[in-house]
């Protein structure tokens, strides 16, 4: 019989594909086997060795329960139980075990063996080991839970800059849900005049480029802005070819104002520092000035040199000089008082006109001297207040001996008194040299002055209104100064609390 006969032969026909089927079987790369109805090993291909690690000769005529863990043999039964009702299993993941004990992840494919007559003899299984790709899964789905668990936003985004992922830190970040962000462009959380700003990015991620801690500022859902510090990445594909990016977003926010609010206080006190060296500089000086005066006039005085009117003349610059130190002095501890605590108050029924008349005969003399007219237009019916009646002297006399210190000849300064509903209103106006917009806001601070020159040309600390804003609110009332600009004069304007409002309040806070 030549070989085209064989062909045609059903037997030989038969045969062929016999050989040809066992040969796919033996080639496979999964793991082929079959098994009686008892469990036992009929057949075991290549891979199957290659798997389990078992030869032909080990496995055949061995139990199935040869690579299945002691703890899965329950598994056997079920299986055994439904092929032989004549069930299929498909797909089924279990464990299984190998020679040496090395365990493997498997996917099963188990299918009844029937004999000529269709009666079930056995099982087929086909074994995939599933063990690295359910590696991949878990540590995809580990990182998938550390990226949505994360505080920080992670973004993934495409090269045309649209959301490809938007994990639950970015939610929280910026409000936005993933079903909301995804899809969209980024643009969704940069503001409008940062938008150039995703132009340069692209293309440095286009050029494999990462950033890192780039500092910048994005929008929330509701509106707000975030300072964040990003990292970005390129995201490539199998081949290497770099198909979008990665990002990862921390809210820097707290920290930049931590920042900004650390460096506002590093430049107050680096200003406060320079403004306390400055006072001492000055009070050494103002204390020095007079002490120099009286110093030499006493040495003359001491001398008996100087005739009658020269004495006269330096005994009355002694008692000037003293004078104007004793007030200085008074001034440095009265500020102390206030700084510290310590500053208390006598308060008794004042009558605001002759308080502030009381208060303006000691500095007439002075406005008289220099050639300033120093008038009064006070209200006779304002009512009395609750006071300290020196201390309110002290701030009548500071602001009208400021007001005529900066007050040129020939100038006026008036004070004002008036009644505004439950307060006594007190203002001391003149046409001097005014307040600079840059220094109204701050006339009242301590070691705050103007220009050093105008001060050092009129003299004195510019302690005064920072004492009458202290006394001022120690008495429950507010003063405010007001300037049209330089040249054009100042009002500082005093409200103070009548009496009866005052006691009402006291009562109502259960004060005696």
């Amino acid at each position: 019989m030549n070989r085209q006969d064989r062909r045609a032969d059903p037997f030989w026909v038969l045969g062929d594909a016999s050989s040809y089927l066992a040969a796919i079987v033996d080639s496979a790369d999964d793991a082929i086997i079959s098994k009686n109805l008892d469990g036992v090993i009929q057949t075991w291909n290549r891979a199957a060795e290659r798997m389990f690690g078992w030869t032909v000769a080990e496995a055949m005529g061995r139990h199935i329960t040869l690579i299945i863990p002691e703890e899965r043999r329950g598994e056997e039964d079920d299986i055994l139980a439904r092929i032989r009702r004549g069930e299929k299993l498909e797909h089924f993941e279990t464990v299984r075990v190998a020679k040496h004990g090395r365990r493997l992840q498997v996917s099963l494919t188990i299918s009844p063996v029937t004999d000529d007559t269709g009666r079930i003899i056995g099982a087929s299984k086909i074994a995939r080991d599933i063990t690295e790709r359910r590696r991949l899964q878990n540590e995809r789905r580990h990182l998938a839970a550390i990226i949505d668990s994360a505080d920080d936003a992670i973004v993934s985004k495409d090269l045309n800059g649209v959301i490809q992922s938007w994990n639950g830190g970015a939610e929280r970040m910026f409000g936005w849900t993933a079903p909301e962000a995804v899809g969209r462009h980024v643009t969704l959380i940069i503001p409008e005049e940062r938008r150039a700003e995703e132009d340069e990015i692209l293309a440095r991620i286009r050029r494999g480029e990462k950033l890192e801690h780039f500092e910048t500022v994005r929008v929330a859902k509701d509106g707000q802005w975030l300072h964040v510090s990003l990292t970005i990445s390129p995201v490539k594909d199998e081949t290497g070819r770099i198909v979008g990016a990665s990002k990862v977003a921390r809210d820097v926010t707290e920290r930049r104002r931590l920042e900004d609010e650390r460096d506002r206080l590093l430049i107050e006190a680096e200003t406060a520092n320079r403004a306390k060296d400055h006072l001492l500089a000055m009070v050494s000086h103002e204390l020095r000035t007079p002490l120099n005066s009286i110093l030499g006039y006493a040495r003359l005085l001491e001398g008996g040199t100087l005739d009658e009117a020269t004495a006269r003349h330096a005994l009355s610059v002694i008692s000037r000089n003293a004078t104007a130190q004793g007030q200085l002095i008074d001034d440095l501890l009265d500020l102390s008082r206030v700084v510290t605590g310590r500053m208390q108050l006598a308060l008794e029924t004042c009558d605001l006109p002759a308080l502030i008349d009381g208060a303006l005969d000691t500095v007439r003399p002075g406005a008289d001297a220099k050639g300033v007219a120093l008038t009064t237009r006070l209200a006779p019916d304002v009512g009395p207040i609750l006071g300290a009646p020196e201390r309110l002297r002290q701030v009548i006399w500071n602001l009208a001996i400021n007001a005529i210190k900066f007050t040129p000849p020939g100038g006026y300064v008036e004070v004002s008194l008036k009644r505004s509903r439950t307060h006594a209103e007190i203002a001391v106006a003149d046409d001097g040299i005014g307040i600079g917009p840059d220094l109204l806001p701050h006339v009242f601070e301590l070691f705050r002055q103007g220009d050093t020159s105008t001060t050092r040309s009129h003299g004195g600390l510019g302690l005064g209104l920072a004492l009458v804003k202290s006394l001022v609110d120690l008495h429950g009332g507010h003063v405010k100064a007001e300037s049209a600009g330089k040249g054009r004069g100042a009002t500082f304007t005093i409200t103070l609390p009548l009496a009866t409002v005052r006691d009402s309040n006291t009562h109502a806070h259960g004060r005696a």
